[in-house]
């Protein structure tokens, strides 16, 4: 059974220019002050529903605040699963070995992860590629959250999704992916990524768009009269 949770975020930092010469001259010229303290908004308030089974896209321009909207996601939500909880890994033996609780299993998440080649399976982690590892990443967050209790509400937090892979590897990746959270009511997959060419490959039921600066869009997928999916 799928779960919801509906969390609110916002980040905002203080901002004040250091008045050198230079800037003294540039306020100046423009008529600004420079010796006020300031809230710079990086993210507006914004309302987000998560829910078990679904697929969450954040994508924007570089810079935009992308990964500050998932930091403040693992602020409102506690236990959220990220690349660095997976960052510890045994170098001294294959992958095929760091994966799974049995060969079945591993090959299947690896396979989740684009690593299905048995060469890449039998390398150790060094041995592999900046992409490959980031895979072999992915594919450890697939194995945590699997693993999991099957009640709990488990946020699978991905930046820069995709961004070392070649597009057709990040594409196929993407909807294996997307096919994966579907089979796992537990689970809620958030991506955070510049590259919207991967939204059709992972057909997510949520897409935020974070522009420079303004504030953020959240378009909901939904079902038409017909019963097939549109946004």
């Amino acid at each position: 059974m799928s779960w919801s949770r509906a969390i609110t975020i916002k980040r905002s930092v203080p901002t004040a220019v250091e008045p050198s010469d230079r800037v003294l001259e540039i306020a100046a010229m423009f008529g600004l002050g420079v010796d006020d303290q300031r809230q710079c908004i990086v993210v507006p308030r914004t309302d987000l529903n998560l829910r078990g089974g679904e697929v969450i896209f954040i994508t924007g321009p570089s810079g935009s605040g992308k990964s500050t909207i998932l930091r403040c996601i693992a602020d409102e939500v506690r236990g959220c699963l990220r690349f660095e909880d997976v960052l510890s890994y045994d170098d001294d033996r294959p992958i095929i070995e760091q994966i799974g609780r049995t060969i079945e299993e591993a090959t299947l998440i690896l396979s989740l992860a684009g690593l299905a080649d048995a060469f890449n399976m039998l390398r150790r982690p060094s041995e592999l590629s900046d992409g490959q590892r980031y895979r072999f990443g992915l594919a450890r967050l697939i194995e945590r959250a699997t693993h999991a209790d099957e009640l709990a509400e488990i946020v699978v937090l991905a930046d820069e999704f995709g961004a070392t892979l070649d597009r057709l590897t990040a594409s196929v990746v993407a909807r294996n992916v997307g096919r994966w959270v579907r089979r796992c009511p537990q689970v809620c997959f958030i991506a955070a990524t510049t590259h919207e060419d991967l939204i059709e490959a992972i057909n997510p039921d949520v897409i935020v768009y974070k522009p420079l600066g303004g504030g953020v869009e959240i378009h909901r997928r939904v079902e038409n009269t017909d019963g097939e999916q549109e946004s």
